[in-house]
């Protein structure tokens, strides 16, 4: 249970981040990898953690992450 609850605070964020990182480099849009990973989150929380609306909080985390690593991703490519 332990790993687990490190993999929530550090693993998925990390995750995220990459994910929205490379999908912004690769689909040239900020909200698609945005919404990849909501989606899954959202899914995640249903599905394996059975729906716990404690959860949420780190699905808009997760969110947010994606989308500020897929922002400066874009914002780096535009000036390069």
């Amino acid at each position: 249970m332990a790993i687990f609850v490190l993999f929530i605070v550090f693993g998925f964020p990390i995750i995220s981040g990459l994910i929205g990182t490379f999908g912004t480099l690769l689909l040239k849009n900020v909200w698609i990898p945005t919404l990849i990973v909501l989606l899954a989150s959202v899914t995640l929380m249903f599905t394996y953690i059975g729906g716990n609306e404690s959860f949420f909080i780190w699905v808009i985390i997760y969110t947010v992450c994606a989308f500020l690593a897929g922002l400066v991703t874009k914002q780096l490519r535009t000036i390069s």
